[in-house]
């Protein structure tokens, strides 16, 4: 009979026979596991990937090992810090997984509540670093529940039961690294390893039961459409690139107006190309059990608005598919830094990596370029409402409308007071003229921005952007 030999980087080794079973030596342990030899790659390729389990488990272990890079927890009290260094000791003997994971969704829990006391700018690093670490800890104990189970068993535990598992691990993990913002050394580093490992863990394991999303259909909305606004004061628009020179003098204005690139900059992009951000397939693929930030309602103005963290293939099959319920919105979100992965994807232009002069308007540069996405369905609405810094708008999926106003007009838009005087108090959409009778003195120009056209946006332009399709948009803030 003729074998194959695959050998382990941690000396453990299989040994197979290319019929109808697999002999699996595994920590001293020799086990038969039956298969048909359809099935015999997939299942090999399992037994590789179950073994990451352990390796990621080690790589967690290891960090969290390190009292040096805990000292910031100290600060969250001593009984809060017992309780993190009692359940961290525990988990390399205890067998109780389900009482050590109240322990640490305990940790989680006290960390939260403290980061809600304190607007997020001012959140004290300690509860942050706490947020993260236990959550850290519980990935570290349901991935020693699951090689625990592994073991008893001596054999491999089917894809389906353990699909939940690394579900909610991924799921506990993004909402730690997202509210916590992934402080302490290494941390995000590991996270990002962990989540895109398992992502890809459950994505391999479901690739018999779905189609990949090169032999589907890409997002296409003919009917499924708002109403295209009259354009009433078009934006100036280049057919083609202007140079990297004039764009450096442009930006040095005072008060430079926003014009529109239509081709020529970011069409070559692979979210254009081999990995279509149009195709609901492939983003799933990449990020179907990744969990993100969703606004709900249809702008943040609103009265009944919300948030909420959501996996996003519900995102994707509730508000982008079905559009069902209240609009949601992926909102001003760096998803490049959460889903590494989908950074490939995109291509920064030059044009962000010039050093524009600082004027009144533009008081201060961006240490990097600010990347984000904005996600959503037809309607989505973000209010009238200026930003900091110069930005390239890029349309990737859809089209959306933009009306914007100069920076030299802000006292006719009605700023609001407090935490949000970058946002209008008039609602574009049903302007109140007896609340704001000088709103109609404002000038104003606008565009339909559609797929593979960029929009520059000056800094402190107010501009008020609605949806007409599902769009998938590009935000470079430099």
């Amino acid at each position: 009979m003729r074998k194959a030999y695959i050998t382990h980087q941690n000396n453990r080794s299989w040994q197979c026979s290319i019929d109808t079973q697999i002999w699996m030596r595994y920590s001293n342990t020799r086990v038969k596991v039956s298969l048909t030899i359809f099935s015999y790659f997939k299942t090999l390729n399992m037994l590789l990937q179950y073994q990451e389990f352990q390796d990621l488990y080690d790589a967690v272990a290891e960090l969290l090992a390190d009292e040096a890079n805990r000292k910031d927890l100290i600060a969250c009290g001593q009984s809060v810090y017992c309780l993190f260094e009692s359940t961290l000791e525990q988990i390399s003997t205890s067998t109780s997984f389900e009482q050590l994971l109240i322990k640490a969704k305990s940790l989680t829990g006290f960390s939260n509540e403290a980061v809600l006391l304190y607007h997020f700018k001012d959140v004290p690093v300690h509860w942050r670093r706490m947020m993260m670490d236990a959550g850290l800890l519980k990935v570290m104990i349901q991935l020693k529940s699951i090689l625990e189970h592994q073991k008893q068993q001596q054999q491999q535990t089917d894809f389906k039961a353990l699909e939940p598992q690394v579900q909610s691990i991924i799921s506990d993990l993004d909402t730690c690294s997202v509210v916590s913002g992934s402080p302490g050394p290494d941390r995000r580093f590991l996270a990002n390893i962990i989540l895109e490992k398992l992502q890809n863990w459950l994505t391999n394991g479901r690739s018999d039961d779905q189609p990949t999303f090169k032999k589907t259909k890409l997002l296409k909305e003919p009917i499924n459409t708002l109403p295209r606004p009259q354009i009433s004061n078009p934006i100036r628009r280049f057919t083609e690139p202007p140079s990297f020179e004039w764009f450096l003098e442009y930006c040095n204005q005072a008060v430079p107006p926003p014009f529109i690139i239509s081709e020529g900059v970011i069409d070559h992009w692979p979210a254009f190309n081999e990995h279509p951000w149009s195709s609901m397939d492939y983003l799933k693929s990449v990020a179907a059990d990744r969990v993100v930030p969703v606004e709900i309602g249809s702008q943040y103005t609103d009265a009944n608005w919300s948030q909420k963290m959501m996996r996003f293939s519900d995102f994707i099959n509730q508000h982008i598919l079905q559009q069902e319920g209240a609009p949601a919105y992926l909102a001003q979100h760096d998803v490049f830094y959460q889903i590494p992965r989908l950074e490939k994807d995109i291509i920064i232009p030059d044009y962000c990596y010039i050093e524009p002069k600082l004027t009144e308007l533009y008081t201060s540069h961006a240490h990097d370029v600010i990347k984000n996405a904005w996600f959503g369905p037809k309607g989505t609405v973000s209010p009238l409402h200026q930003d900091p810094y110069h930005n390239l708008l890029c349309q990737v999926v859809g089209s959306k409308y933009l009306r914007l106003i100069s920076p030299l007009q802000s006292d006719l838009v009605y700023p609001r007071e407090g935490l949000m005087t970058n946002t209008s108090q008039v609602d574009i959409d049903r302007v109140d003229s007896n609340q704001f009778p000088r709103f109609k003195d404002a000038n104003y120009v606008d565009c339909i921005l559609e797929e593979g056209q960029v929009l520059y946006i000056p800094p402190k332009w107010w501009h008020y952007v609605k949806s007409l399709e599902t769009s998938f948009s590009v935000s470079l803030w430099f």
